[in-house]
């Protein structure tokens, strides 16, 4: 297996912090539709349907909602358990490029 250079090691750290922020604005976005759009969707939809099926469309709704917001927190998770492993891995790397060189 070929070594690394410095270069190769900077930039393999550098993508893996640029895609676990990529993942934090994604669960920002989810988060904010969960919060802005669908709730107001929900309350309109509660205010003007007062059919049978509305109490299980809004209890559907709110589940989803639920949904929505553990998929964002897994989101950030996973940037967290990037950002964890990256560091792990550029600090082992760079120790073992500074033993080569």
């Amino acid at each position: 297996m070929r070594e690394k250079t410095k270069y190769e090691i900077e930039m393999d750290y550098l993508r893996a912090m640029d895609q676990a922020k990529e993942l934090d604005r994604l669960a920002d976005d989810l988060s904010r539709i969960a919060n802005n759009g669908i709730e107001s969707a929900f309350l309109i939809l509660r205010n003007n349907w007062r059919g049978d099926s509305s109490e299980s469309i809004e209890l559907a709704g709110r589940n989803t909602t639920a949904e929505i917001y553990r998929t964002a927190e897994d989101l950030v998770n996973t940037a967290k358990n990037i950002r964890a492993t990256a560091n792990i891995v550029y600090r082992a790397e760079k120790s073992a490029v500074n033993m080569i060189y």
